[in-house]
């Protein structure tokens, strides 16, 4: 071990691929040097170039230092890149996803250096590397050849850091889509789990708004239809596996006047649920593989509902309670305050769900101001708090006994369906299910039996702006 002048070494030119101390952490790190000085010498090779002890050469520069202690690096045949990669495990504050982007790191490197070997003796066989025509053959399982090659590595690399393969495949993947987000996992300032979150929602986001621009929603006649009938005739002209997402908030058999008198809205209850059963059947048919169907209903027929929709064919991926924040005053009763609303899908497993459309900030961040809660926000809670609509609402229709505030319809609309995609209200009523659509650039089909319903709700969305 000797001293040497602080400001004669540098790094090596690869010392970007070992993570750097967090803020905090470096803080400390430069306080106990301070008080104590440099107890374990730098690690360089050719006589001043680092790989082992960057963060102490910082802080001895940051802090003045003149001189360090320096010894040669105990390479043993091995690379000084793979060595500086394996020094910085040593670290007790590496967590096992820093690990992984080492992992990562030296995969890559060895990658690095294998095309430039073949490249070498490419150029020394032919001239620039040109394949001969004998060699097409063991051409066409070269990427065979190297998937198998990168199998291996990625297994010795994950026995060399203690880690999984999976988390060295999920720090591959957050590079290629997310480098600076890969940066942070690799500076600890990140976990690898909510970074690849977050990238999966960046290439969401990407693949929805090239998605809108191709749509071209244009809020005509075109992309929208209201249609006078009776939701059952009219679902049964559409083709099977037509329709994205499908909003029913049925009549609730509960004596509302609808435009054919309340007796209309008071069946015997066989005969409301197996009408029921029927336009559940209906939607369910014209749905695609990965569509959803969400249905709203009050308590009474809630426990049915849930029932007939698994009879049907659906799976039930979520049973949401919407708060009304205010609702009926009972006086020999609890209040009724909320509405059921049944979210199912066709498939158990492909379905269309934009997690962006349903995030909110979480408390974690915005009333204890946690470091530790994700950047994203939180996907929202299975209980809605949102208003429903006051008489003096803007975006009330006059005469209208059960219109649905947009602050609920929209939200599904966007999470469960592409623009582009047709979405489908059996039971439109006022229109906010098509306003909702057709602002976001999807297409409508309304279907609705009143028609002084079916007029005031192609006046509203005629005034949508997409």
């Amino acid at each position: 071990m000797k001293l040497m002048a602080t400001r004669h070494l540098r790094l090596h030119t690869e010392a970007h691929r070992v993570p750097s101390m967090a803020k905090d952490q470096e803080r400390e790190f430069r306080a106990d040097i301070q008080e104590r000085g440099i107890r374990v010498p730098l690690e360089v090779v050719d006589g001043r170039i680092i790989i082992d002890g960057r963060s102490r050469w910082l802080a001895a520069k940051r802090l003045g230092i003149a001189r360090v202690p320096v010894v040669a690096a105990p390479l043993n045949g091995d690379s000084p890149v793979l060595y500086m990669l394996r020094a910085a495990t040593k670290r007790r504050h590496l967590t096992d996803d820093q690990r992984a982007c080492l992992a990562r790191e030296e995969m890559e490197y060895l990658a690095t250096i294998s095309r430039r070997e073949r490249a070498r003796r490419g150029g020394r066989a032919g001239g620039r590397g040109r394949a001969k025509p004998q060699d097409s053959l063991a051409d066409s399982s070269a990427g065979e050849l190297s998937r198998d090659r990168t199998r291996t590595a990625r297994t010795n690399a994950a026995v060399a850091y203690g880690v999984s393969e999976r988390k060295i495949r999920a720090a591959q993947r957050l590079r290629n889509q997310a480098p600076a987000l890969y940066e942070r996992v690799k500076s600890g300032e990140q976990r690898l789990a909510v970074a690849q979150r977050q990238a999966e929602r960046a290439v969401k986001r990407r693949e929805l708004r090239a998605l809108a621009r191709r749509a071209r929603i244009t809020g005509h006649d075109d992309q929208w239809e209201i249609r006078h009938g009776d939701c059952l005739a009219e679902l049964a002209q559409r083709p099977s596996a037509t329709v994205r997402l499908i909003f029913a908030d049925p009549p609730y058999n509960q004596g509302v006047d609808y435009g054919g008198g309340s007796k209309r809205d008071r069946q015997p209850e066989r005969d409301y649920l197996a009408w029921c059963r029927d336009w559940m059947e209906a939607c369910t048919r014209v749905l695609t593989d990965d569509g959803s169907l969400w249905v709203m209903i009050s308590d009474e027929y809630a426990d049915h509902f849930g029932m007939l929709l698994r009879e049907v064919g659906l799976h039930r991926r979520s049973w949401i309670k919407w708060y009304e924040t205010f609702g009926v005053n009972c006086t020999n009763n609890f209040n009724r305050c909320s509405r059921h609303i049944f979210y199912c899908v066709k498939h158990p497993q492909r379905f269309v769900f934009h997690a962006d459309a349903v995030t909110r900030p979480s408390d974690r961040a915005t009333k204890y101001a946690d470091q530790r809660s994700a950047p994203g926000g939180k996907l929202w809670d299975n209980v809605w708090c949102l208003p429903r609509l006051v008489e003096n609402s803007a975006e009330r229709l006059p005469d209208f006994p059960t219109q649905l505030p947009l602050a609920v319809v929209r939200p599904i609309v966007q999470c469960a369906s592409d623009p582009g995609d047709l979405i489908v209200d059996p039971f439109s009523g006022s229109g906010t299910t098509g306003v909702a659509a057709v602002e976001s650039r999807r297409r409508f089909l309304g279907i609705e039996r009143n028609a002084r319903f079916v007029e005031a709700s192609r006046q509203r969305i005629s005034l949508v702006d997409p």
